[in-house]
């Protein structure tokens, strides 16, 4: 699988769950990340739900300025501890595993859906600014 496939995933998984924490989404999307990691496991499955239970308590203690903080701490350690699961799987496994997180992001965190299928296309610096705008232009092809 490609690697920055799996990268992208994984920072969906971890940008949805940061996004969703106080929202209608955050207990079914809690439970089904979870359960994606504990893979069966019960033990494992409550675990994960108190870690992220624990890491949800932290942003509503938190002060203001923390806030933010503590939600990229959120998708980042989400995005390593998915990353590092994938990649230790075999191929076969990770190939499941992928599938079952992509499912779950695109029935709990619909704005996951914009999800690459394959790496992101490459962008010719020419066309873009220094600010990331893109410059258009109005001259025409020759022969157009």
């Amino acid at each position: 699988m490609l690697e920055r496939e799996l990268m992208a995933l994984a920072e969906a998984c971890g940008i949805a769950l940061a996004d969703a924490v106080g929202t209608d989404t955050w207990t079914g999307l809690r439970q089904a990340v979870a359960s994606w990691f504990a893979r069966g496991d019960a033990r494992r499955e409550r675990v994960e739900l108190e870690r992220l239970d624990q890491i949800v308590g932290e942003l509503q203690t938190a002060e203001a300025t923390e806030v933010e903080q503590v939600r990229i701490y959120l998708k980042r350690e989400s995005q390593a501890r998915i990353e590092i699961l994938l990649r230790h799987l075999d191929d076969t496994e990770c190939t499941r595993a992928v599938a079952r997180l992509r499912s779950l992001l695109l029935q709990h965190a619909p704005s996951a859906a914009a999800l690459p299928s394959r790496p992101p296309l490459q962008v010719d610096p020419q066309i873009l600014t220094p600010i990331g705008e893109i410059r258009i232009s109005s001259s025409r092809p020759e022969g157009g």
